[in-house]
């Protein structure tokens, strides 16, 4: 059973801004351990970084949480396997709040073209849990007030 879905899409050039103004300081805050150590072995790392931050994006809009109650940007990541195909990985946090959720294994896709990047995720209910169990939880994050983005 599908737990949630969700998409992103974003400019490279957003990105790419961003890194020329905070350079190391942004990496540092976005990427959990893992996605660091393969952006050291990545030819394009603007790209790459690109694609995390999207990623990053979809698997929050999937858990329905979005960067609030208890996860933050780097407790959700993808991680490139063996072969080469994005894996949804997260933090000790971030894993605790998906077993509170009730998720269970996460599928994402990554693509670009034309200065977009585009990532969806897919998060399945963990077996044996329904996903009225998170529903409090997700709930809440629906109902509590946003917060404007301040764009600088």
């Amino acid at each position: 059973m599908i737990f949630g879905i969700g998409v992103d899409v974003l400019e490279a050039a957003r990105i790419k801004k961003t890194l020329a103004r905070f350079g190391e300081h942004f990496i540092d805050r976005l990427l959990m351990p893992a996605e660091r150590a393969q952006l050291g072995r990545t030819k394009r790392p603007e790209r790459f970084i690109a694609m995390r931050f999207a990623a990053k994006e979809a698997i929050v809009k999937a858990m329905g949480t979005g960067f609030a109650h208890g996860i933050w940007i780097r407790d959700v990541g993808v991680v490139q396997n063996a072969w080469g195909k994005p894996e949804v990985a997260y933090s000790p946090r971030g894993e605790k709040m998906r077993r509170k959720l009730g998720i269970g294994n996460g599928h994402v896709t990554l693509t670009d073209e034309a200065g977009l990047i585009v990532a969806v995720a897919v998060l399945e209910a963990a077996p044996g849990r329904a996903p009225k169990a998170a529903s409090k939880i997700a709930k809440r994050a629906r109902a509590a007030p946003r917060r404007k983005a301040r764009r600088r």
